[in-house]
């Protein structure tokens, strides 16, 4: 992940509150759209905002391009099903749509979201996980789409 954050497509970018480090995001960068990898905010200081601020800015950011991310699937089945839940809501309510595509990576089957709900799935993974995946992508299958 750091040797891919030193290419002009992958943007590694830590948030502050004055001193305080309040979250980070690795987003890869493309033509009409960014995907998400991660968006991770300090759990001490969760539910003040500071999730909300950074998606916004990322969309004031890239104003013209479709932000696409991941979230483990909502299964109530899950270990985790009330956090699974939670980051879910959280999306929704920040203008993120719900897609149908599923994709299992191991044991764990993720859910696309999207700005925009027509993006299709295959572009994302044609130019995103491809160029993340380099030069080690053959050791590392692309996620099996379900849906």
């Amino acid at each position: 992940m750091m040797f891919k954050a030193k290419r002009s497509r992958a943007h590694f970018t830590a948030y502050y509150d004055g001193e305080d480090l309040v979250g980070f995001t690795y987003l890869i960068v493309g033509h009409n759209v960014n995907y998400l990898m991660y968006l991770a905010v300090n759990d001490r200081i969760r539910s003040k905002g500071y999730g909300t601020q950074i998606l916004t800015h990322l969309k004031a950011t890239y104003p013209a391009q479709t932000l696409v991310l991941e979230i483990e699937h909502p299964d109530p089945k899950a270990t985790n099903t009330k956090q699974r839940f939670a980051r879910l809501q959280f999306y929704l309510k920040n203008h993120f749509h719900q897609t149908p595509h599923l994709a299992a990576d191991g044991p764990m089957t993720y859910q696309l979201l999207t700005t925009d709900p027509k993006v299709d799935p295959a572009v994302i993974y044609r130019h995103h996980f491809r160029w993340f995946a380099w030069p080690l992508g053959w050791l590392y299958p692309a996620p099996k789409q379900i849906k």
